[in-house]
């Protein structure tokens, strides 16, 4: 619609029409579904996609929030059953065939949401003219927990990975109608967000969904195997009594609340010689499955996503925000500097049996250098930019580009 039209934008599409919002040369809309609520056995289950609707479904309200853990730096409101939603911002134009870019929100596969002030996509769709897409997902243990021990509940595996792929052929089905060339779809996330992204390119059942993506703080390195997987619930099972379907089938507030029982676990993340350590984060994809039949590592290096261009990478100071957060190794910046025990212990159980040479190792390339400072560099090569490094080299041979960046803004410690 032309700008001067300052009625609310409707659009049609096959499943019915939408009506959203008029901001400055931009429209927006809200809080679109593209899954059914996540009631009784769906909580667990395959999404299944929303029918169509009578009327003129109204987009001017923000979906709410996968359930999750209240943190307030996080700003993600509310969480409740109607989560499975995505989000649309377009030039308040009436161009055709735009480019889209859909955004997968990071948050450790536990927190975060697609409506977070931070991802507002009015300035980039209006300002470079394509349509913005954000997308919400199961997460926790609702999205990457593992059912095979409960075959009565009827769950799936990789959840959340099912939720992204469903929204991905939402878009391949509506987008043209707000503009965008389904053929040209971007896909773009951070941290558990880029994690997906390098997930879905290893993915037979998103091939052809997108076309280009985008992986900031993000690596396929971030899975599980099946075993790791079904010990993680295990804790969740426990947690719940013992048997998981009464809390399933429970307020959601119990189901965050029994979640928590997994994060004091430790998982090998990965498909390595050597055990890698993971802790906290120990929800994650899990591969052998039909969403991941093997380690998404293995799968790019045989050739998966050889055909979408790629850019990815990481920030040079990439695990400084988690060491100061209250739960990490430092306990925030209020905290002493740890000292020489505990720093080998560190490193020690991140790299069991290698600690002492690479923490000397560390220690020789930074003289002077505080403990602290000395662990989040380590700290950040070991979670973030070593795997990124690690998905750059199995697509050497691939035929579409690779571009590896490094964000090298120093992060200030006062």
């Amino acid at each position: 619609m032309p700008a001067s039209d300052v009625s609310p934008p409707l659009v049609q599409t096959r499943l019915g029409a939408i009506a959203g919002r008029r901001g400055l040369s931009v429209q927006h809309f809200r809080g679109i579904r593209y899954a059914l609520p996540l009631v009784g056995e769906r909580r667990i289950g395959r999404p299944e996609p929303v029918p169509a609707w009578n009327g003129a479904l109204d987009a001017t309200a923000w979906a709410p929030a996968a359930p999750q853990e209240d943190i307030p730096f996080m700003g993600v409101g509310a969480f409740g059953e109607d989560c499975l939603a995505l989000n649309i911002w377009r030039p308040d134009t009436s161009d055709r065939g735009l480019p889209v870019m859909v955004w997968i929100h990071g948050g450790g596969f536990v927190t975060g949401a697609s409506h977070q002030a931070l991802y507002d996509g009015s300035a980039l769709a209006r300002d470079d003219k394509v349509v913005v897409v954000s997308i919400n997902y199961r997460l926790g243990i609702l999205g990457f927990g593992d059912w095979s021990a409960w075959p009565e509940l009827h769950g799936t595996s990789n959840a959340g990975l099912r939720d992204q792929i469903l929204a991905l052929e939402w878009v391949r089905d509506h987008i043209a109608d707000f503009g965008g060339d389904p053929a040209r779809v971007t896909l773009f996330g951070e941290s558990a967000g880029g994690m997906s992204i390098a997930c879905l390119m290893a993915s037979p059942l998103a091939r052809g969904l997108f076309h280009r993506a985008i992986i900031q703080s993000g690596s396929p390195d971030h899975v599980v195997a099946p075993s790791e997987a079904a010990r993680i619930s295990e804790r969740f099972a426990a947690a719940a009594g013992g048997h998981p379907a009464a809390f399933l089938r429970g307020p959601l507030e119990g189901v965050v609340r029994a979640q928590r029982a997994c994060f004091s676990a430790t998982v090998n993340r990965g498909s390595h010689l050597r055990p890698v350590p993971q802790f906290g984060m120990t929800l994650m994809p899990v591969f052998g499955d039909d969403v991941l039949p093997e380690p998404p590592l293995v799968a790019l290096a045989k050739g998966a996503a050889a055909d979408i261009p790629v850019l990815l990478g990481t920030t040079v100071d990439e695990w400084n925000l988690f060491y100061m957060a209250p739960q990490a190794m430092g306990r925030g910046q209020a905290q002493p500097e740890p000292d020489e025990a505990r720093l080998l212990h560190e490193f020690e159980r991140t790299l069991p049996g290698q600690g002492r040479p690479m923490m000397e190792a560390y220690r020789t390339l930074m003289p002077g250098a505080s403990a602290s400072e000395v662990f989040c560099a380590y700290e950040t090569d070991r979670m973030f930019r070593i795997p990124t490094i690690r998905l750059a080299e199995a697509r050497f041979d691939a035929p579409a580009p690779t571009y590896h960046y490094l964000f090298d803004w120093p992060c200030a410690w006062n």
